[in-house]
């Protein structure tokens, strides 16, 4: 049995144009933001060499002005596995050093789509509680 919820994103809307308090925008927000940091955690599975940096530093921002972040904290290095880099080479302290090229791993984008349902049915339900619909 398959079960498809359509009609999310109207109805998402339709309660935003609600005038709902910020606090309980900011709760929904958090809720969303947490389940699509879950996913991008999911996502970031690179092996036994990483010993789970990427993953303990996906961090989730507190929602400010109706949007949150979710950015990679102190994984510096997370651009170049989402997005790839090609090789190179360049002369420091007198010697060569080169590298080679790296595939994209975009681990951010898929964590992003998968979520995306669960995270306006969070949403919804969040702000349907708060407004007691």
């Amino acid at each position: 049995m398959r079960v498809e919820v359509t009609g999310l994103d109207a109805a998402l809307q339709n309660l935003l144009r609600l005038n709902i308090d910020e606090s309980l925008e900011t709760k929904a927000l958090t809720k969303a933001g947490k389940i699509t940091q879950e996913a991008v955690i999911a996502e970031a599975n690179f092996g036994s060499r990483s010993k789970g940096t990427m993953k303990k530093n996906i961090k989730l921002k507190r929602p400010k002005d109706g949007e949150v972040v979710i950015h990679s904290g102190g994984a510096y290095h997370a651009h170049l596995i989402e997005f790839g880099r090609s090789g190179g080479s360049k002369i420091g302290g007198g010697r060569k050093v080169t590298w080679g090229p790296t595939a994209p791993n975009p681990f951010f984008s898929r964590g992003f789509e998968a979520s995306q349902e669960g995270a306006k049915l969070a949403m919804i339900d969040e702000i349907q509680k708060g407004l007691g619909l």
